[in-house]
């Protein structure tokens, strides 16, 4: 009889945990994920106030629907019509007027409207290593190192540098045809690369690989994330809506990896426009 009684206490005491976990849960709109050097930043908007959120303790429920992230040329200012987004996490209103068409973010266009802005900046293409598995890509120059560290890249060497956007764009598909590199990453390749130890010597050779054909800058090493690797098993890849709790392990490129009866990865690049409810203070 003891042991009814205690098994039904524990279950009254669950219960009543997951109420107050529901009654404190607040609901914010995810606007940014970006980092600081090696330092993770997700801000949300809550309660007319853009905040970052600690990330050290996993309890979000996440909306399937994505809305504009809203505008940061002059502070902050929330999508004023609340569009839903898709593709882009702005809507064309709340998007810098650098960038006039919103698809030269991936495919540049040849236009005067462009003229001084978002394509008219100095571009690099880059040969990133993930472990050994190489890619190429391209980015803003100014943004190389950051752009390699939301990848979660653990090497890369410049390529080339361009003055503009669709000449960068040229190049890194030239580049890529012409070594045989994808200049897309896999995601489930990343995660299997997070249960084995960074094969440094693998990435030196694929790199003298690549410049004893073209010309290449140096080997640059990646190895300040806040995760500590191999991990012991390669993380559940987790669709992004729905919920997400538990005890977070470390964060790499995209990839928050947590513990919740085994390893699992939250894609944090695909947050911004979703709303989460989080446990409250």
């Amino acid at each position: 009889m003891d042991g009814v009684l205690e098994t039904v206490f524990k279950q009254a005491n669950t219960l009543l945990k997951d109420r107050e976990k529901l009654i404190n849960e607040k609901e914010v709109h995810v606007v940014s994920y970006r980092w600081d050097s090696f330092t993770p930043e997700l801000r949300v908007f809550d309660d007319g106030e853009l905040i970052e959120l600690d990330m050290g303790k996993i309890g979000f429920n996440v909306s399937q629907e994505k809305i504009c992230i809203g505008n940061f040329e002059d502070g902050y200012t929330p999508c004023p019509k609340q569009r839903s987004v898709n593709t882009f996490s702005q809507c064309r209103g709340c998007a810098p007027e650098s960038i006039p068409h919103l698809e030269c973010i991936f495919e540049p266009k040849d236009c005067e409207r462009c003229e001084g802005g978002f394509c008219e900046e100095e571009h690099a293409v880059y040969l990133a290593f993930h472990s050994y598995h190489p890619k190429i890509g391209m980015t803003k120059k100014s943004r190389l190192k950051t752009r390699l560290i939301e990848q979660g890249a653990d090497a890369y060497s410049l390529l080339a540098t361009l003055l503009h956007r669709k000449e960068a764009r040229q190049e890194e598909n030239r580049i890529s045809e012409f070594l045989g590199i994808s200049q897309r990453g896999s995601k489930k390749r990343k995660l299997k690369t997070l249960s084995k130890k960074i094969d440094k010597e693998g990435i030196r050779t694929g790199y003298r690989s690549v410049k004893n054909r073209i010309p290449t800058g140096k080997l640059i090493f990646l190895n300040d994330y806040p995760i500590s690797l191999p991990l012991r098993a390669v993380p559940r890849y987790r669709p992004t809506p729905g919920l997400h709790r538990g005890k977070m392990v470390g964060i790499k490129g995209e990839f928050l990896i947590y513990e919740n009866n085994g390893l699992h990865a939250l894609n944090l690049a695909d947050l911004p426009g979703r709303r989460m409810k989080v446990s409250g203070p």
